[in-house]
């Protein structure tokens, strides 16, 4: 039996029956610009097209329709004099401020305009504020005003055509979230005769309705008093404590009304925020009376504060700064004048560094000197408006004993006019890794200081400060346990491998590529790895450490003995036991990696008695205790694919479709504690029209007793959302959240082929190793699902198959029965695809309000199984030779989704090409005083081994003992295959030596023996070419072939590795 759900707001009164007056109602009539509706009885506005989308019941509009009687209707006119009770289907979509039998022949007019006047802006702007509290952020850029002008009821006689209703209805919107707030200035009558109301009193009968109506017979939202007499007092009434007015928020598949309540948790917006802390928080919920204090804790912190009163319905509050992140517990406890003490209690989300919005921008942030640098920030942030100044702290950490991290705080600059948005200050020698607070000035004594960040960064330093404090770093290392390098997930050997495997491994916050679109890069991409283009880091916390992999610009992995890449991390950055969320990776981490290779990389010189030491190249002393990053055996995952009118590709690449309409078990283990569904609806096209196809609208998965439900499901709004356990989640603050056993991302996309309105998705399942990827757009949500862990081979079940490398085996049902991979899709859909029909017991999906699992299991539904075939010369441009193309055109008659199906199909065989394993060589090795140079060790690249500055190779015995003037480079090979590796080790002697203190005494003396050496090294290099068997007397090198070029010493090693 399908559910209705009626919501009804029991309505209150407060204080005398005054209603509001004109001048309370929006501006309307001829000198507002306004459209008046000719006098009629049950008339209807011809379709009103609106410059913007209006979000109304989970629904885009581009048009409306104003009725006389009382009514905004968006799908059809509505003529109908006898309110109907809500719900109402056949597309009876409507806004109804007061639904009556309204005759403007007998007397008023309705009135009704589109507007963007900034002046109506910013009263609709304040309102929506005011009674949404946790829209504290919202801006209107649309509002629609429809007002009735003392208008008379159908068969008023006598002095009931005397009597007369004014009211409006004011339409808001964002583009996403919309309001309604309807406005009564005075009612006097109900009910026309027609609905069985008296002529001269306009009462009794069937009254008007107030409410809203989604036009589908299941959901509605109903005013209390609606149909009944009581319905009158509506002007006395309000859900906002204002008598005569009412707001609602429409843009969601439920109506959610304003004001406050004395029950129910708290709402808290934003709901996510930085761990750093300082973030305004607006806090409803609780009814607040003026004289009221606030206090304000969050549960397992020592600090109690206050928080401000704002309005009755909401309070502003500051958070502190914490050293975790996730989920906290938030409680207020507001006493009234009285003494009277109620205690609410809500949820936050503690946001990492590395993932939070930074609101304060460091300019040229790629290396911040002490000095004179420049910051700039949002003016008009919550945390700053209030007052006129801010103030600048630079926030820099110290070392505490056993590891421990602490912020120390110092005042940059104070009294800054907050509207400049940006200031030049001096940046001091205190500490090494350093924030930069915008503070809001004066601070409020009884509140946490409010203020917003700027990225983490650290002090850029000359080289003898980084080398000092590099060597501090290294003595302090060794007395550390040595990282298990053997025990760590290798790092995928290309870039599209690393796109491919988000199971095991995510995004790297500070350096990815998908920062390149996003809000929260502002400040700059990839800076503590300057080579890089993208980076990863591994999902699961494992034993607390983390594997950084890095790959440059032409794809390839980078060795960090050559370039800024990555390497293992003692700390990963997601924190841990005892381990500060990002903090400690990013102190114990990534400041030794710039200290010892950034700004050391290559030596420098120090004057000391009248001696010029050249320090040694301290970059490789680094990774002898943090090794650098290798795709030595690594394994990739393996994808999977369900696009268009889905089509699938299962783990083990057996490939078909199967156009079912239902909920089915999309994967899941035998054991039963990991399961993924999937939905399939029918087609509609743009005209409404439904097709004998179907198209993927969301997936829902839980790893049992480690995650909660995530579910990803279109929406007509925002075009795709994420919840967890049911639950919406917010993409403002980041573009990434962490919760437990599971991993959620929306990216940026990159693909300028694929429409800018889609939305992508990474959900990753971390302690199984089972992820998907969501593409979503308007029509269809692609998912490409992945599988990394090894162990779950043959345990696999569902439309994805068993993953046990058996594409033959793949359509197995729910019972066990195997068909045969020849299948006919006719076959596969009534033999295999329904057979992994979900049950409703069984249902992890969240329903919106009115809807349930039957809704969604059309079990008759049959679709089209072949292609035409004689297909239509655009459908042939389009698609080529591709089939599944073709056939998602030729069925469904969109070019759009037979488009998107081409691209996902490209994205799907770019990830299966990278599912391939790799042939690479081990690392080459590292050697004191050179480094080899390889773009990657894939089969096939060369190498070129380097020598450091002061440092040459020692191939004979009577090698010379001055420093090299140029590189010294010697070139291998580098293949695999059935070749055996060899490990060529160079013997590197060292030859620096100091200067006499009588050096300028000598001084052309030494010239001379310079321009000596120069002829002779010519004279030398002609001999080598003559006698090229002697280098192979070079101790330590393999024998094989070698040249030499004159001018610098060259040496091409053939030989294989």
């Amino acid at each position: 039996m399908r559910s209705i759900l009626v919501a009804e707001y029991f309505a209150f009164v407060v204080g005398p029956a005054l209603g509001l007056s004109l001048n309370d109602l929006y501006p309307f009539g001829d000198q507002a610009g306004d459209t008046a509706m000719n006098k009629n009885d049950d008339g209807s506005s011809p379709d009103i097209p609106i410059s913007t989308l209006f979000p109304f019941f989970n629904h885009q509009h581009t048009k409306l329709i104003v009725n006389t009687n009382g009514v905004i209707s968006f799908l059809r006119p509505v003529g109908t004099y006898t309110p109907n009770p809500f719900p109402i289907a056949n597309d009876a979509r409507m806004i109804a401020p007061f639904w009556a039998d309204i005759d403007t022949t007998r007397g008023g007019t309705v009135w009704y305009r589109e507007t963007t006047n900034d002046t109506m802006l910013d009263r609709a702007t304040d309102e929506v504020r005011a009674y949404f509290p946790d829209f504290f952020r919202f801006r209107a850029s649309w509002v629609f005003i429809a007002t009735w002008d003392r208008v008379a009821f159908f068969g008023c006689s006598g002095g009931g055509c005397s009597k007369n209703n004014t009211f409006q209805a004011v339409l808001i919107t964002n583009g996403q979230h919309s309001f309604t707030i309807y406005n009564y200035e005075d009612i006097q009558w109900t009910t026309g005769t027609a609905s069985r109301g008296n002529s001269t009193t306009g009462l009794g009968g069937t009254p008007a309705q107030v409410g809203f109506n989604a036009g589908d017979g299941i959901v509605s939202f109903t005013v209390n008093a609606s149909r009944s007499p009581d319905i009158v007092n509506v002007d006395e009434d309000s859900n906002v404590d204002i008598p005569g007015k009412f707001a609602f928020r429409i843009d969601a598949s439920d109506i959610s009304d304003g004001g406050c309540n004395t029950k129910g948790r708290l709402t808290i917006t934003p709901r996510y925020g930085p761990m750093l802390g300082g973030q305004y928080l607006v806090i409803s919920g609780p009814c607040i009376e003026p004289g009221a204090t606030i206090e304000l804790t969050f549960l397992g912190l020592p600090d109690k504060k206050n928080c401000e009163r704002k309005t009755e319905f909401s309070m502003a509050c500051i958070t502190p700064m914490f050293l975790y992140t996730g989920d906290a517990i938030v409680q207020v406890v507001i006493e009234d004048q009285q003494g009277d003490r109620k205690t609410f209690l809500g949820r936050y989300t503690i946001i990492n560094p590395a993932d939070s919005k930074h609101r304060a921008y460091r300019h040229s942030a790629s290396d911040w000197f002490s000095g004179r640098q420049q910051i700039s920030w949002d003016p008009d942030v919550a945390e700053l408006k209030d007052d006129e100044k801010v103030d600048i702290h630079l926030f820099y950490l110290k070392e505490e004993g056993n590891r421990g991290l602490k912020w120390q705080k110092e005042i940059l600059k104070q009294g800054v006019q907050r509207l400049l948005g940006t200031t030049e200050l001096f940046l001091p020698t205190s500490g090494y890794a350093l924030a930069v607070r915008v503070t809001s000035s004066p601070q409020r004594n009884d509140q946490f200081e409010r203020g917003i960040w700027s990225d983490i960064f650290p002090l850029a330093l000359r080289s003898d400060q980084a080398y000092s404090l590099c060597k501090n770093w290294l003595n302090t290392e060794v007395q550390l346990p040595p990282l298990p390098s053997d025990d760590v997930q290798p790092c995928p050997c290309t870039l599209d491998q690393a796109l491919l495997d988000i199971v095991r491994f995510q995004p790297d916050p500070d350096c990815n590529i998908f920062n390149r679109n996003s809000q929260f890069s502002r400040t700059g991409n990839c800076l503590h790895r300057r080579d890089a283009a993208h980076c990863i880091r591994l999902t699961d916390l494992g034993q607390q450490m983390d594997n950084l992999c890095c790959y440059d610009s032409s794809n390839n992995l980078i060795d960090s003995r050559l370039k800024e890449g990555g390497s293992l991390q003692r700390y990963h950055y997601l924190g841990g036991s005892r381990i500060y969320p990002y903090l400690t990776n990013f102190y114990f981490d990534v400041l030794p990696f710039l200290h010892c290779c950034r700004y050391t990389r290559n030596g420098y010189n120090v004057v000391s008695g009248g001696n010029i030491v050249v320090a040694e190249n301290i970059c490789p002393r680094f990774f002898t205790h943090r090794e650098y990053s290798s795709c030595e055996n690594y394994e990739p995952p393996r994808p999977a694919r369900t696009n268009g009118d889905p089509h699938i590709t299962t783990l083990d690449g057996y490939s078909y479709t199967f156009n079912g309409v239902g909920e089915f078990v999309y994967l899941k283990t035998t054991d039963g504690t990991f399961q993924s569904q999937i939905r399939f609806e029918q087609f509609r096209k743009e005209n409404g029209d439904l097709v004998d196809a179907s198209v993927c609208t969301a997936i829902s998965t839980q790893h049992t007793n480690t995650s909660g439900v995530v579910e990803v499901r279109l929406n007509s709004i925002r075009t795709a959302d994420i919840l967890v356990d049911g639950e919406i989640i917010d993409f403002d603050e980041s573009n990434a959240h962490q919760f437990p056993g599971a991993f959620v991302l929306q990216i940026a996309s990159n693909d300028s082929n694929i429409n800018s309105t889609k939305k992508e998705f990474i959900v990753s399942f971390t302690e199984i190793g089972i992820a998907f990827k969501a593409i979503a757009s308007s029509k269809v949500l692609n998912i490409l699902p992945i599988v990394g862990n090894k162990s779950l081979a043959g345990s696999l079940r569902g439309l994805l198959g068993d993953f046990d490398e058996n594409p033959n085996n793949d359509l197995q049902t729910d019972s066990g029965r195997i068909l045969y991979p020849n299948s006919s899709t006719e076959h596969i859909f009534d033999d295999f695809g329904v057979s992994w029909r979900i049950t409703e017991n069984s249902s992890l999906f969240t329903y919106e309000p009115g809807k349930s699992y039957d809704d969604y299991q059309l079990r008759s539904f049959r679709p089209a199984f072949s292609v035409p075939t004689n297909l239509p010369p655009e459908v042939v441009d389009l698609c080529g030779t591709d089939q599944e193309c073709a056939f998602d055109y030729a069925v469904t008659d969109s070019a759009d989704l037979a488009a998107e199906t081409l691209q996902i199909t490209v994205i799907f065989n770019t990830s299966v090409e990278a599912s391939y394993e790799i042939k690479n060589c081990a690392n080459l090795p590292s050697v004191v005083g050179g480094v080899w140079n390889a773009s990657s060790t894939l089969e096939g690249s060369n190498a070129t081994f380097s020598c450091y500055p002061g440092y040459e190779m020692d191939g004979e015995k009577d090698t010379s003992t001055e420093p090299a003037h140029q590189a010294t480079t010697l070139t291998t090979n580098v293949s695999t295959g059935s070749v055996t590796h060899q490990t060529s080790t160079l013997n590197i002697k060292e030859t620096l030596r100091q200067f006499d203190e009588q050096f300028n005494k000598i001084l052309p003396y030494v010239i001379g023996g310079i321009v000596v050496i120069i002829v002779l090294s010519v004279v030398v290099g002609i001999l080598f070419l003559r006698r090229s068997v002697q280098l192979k007397k070079m101790k330590n090198i393999p024998s094989g072939t070698y040249t030499h070029t004159d001018g610098f010493t060259f040496y091409s090693h053939e030989t294989n590795k």
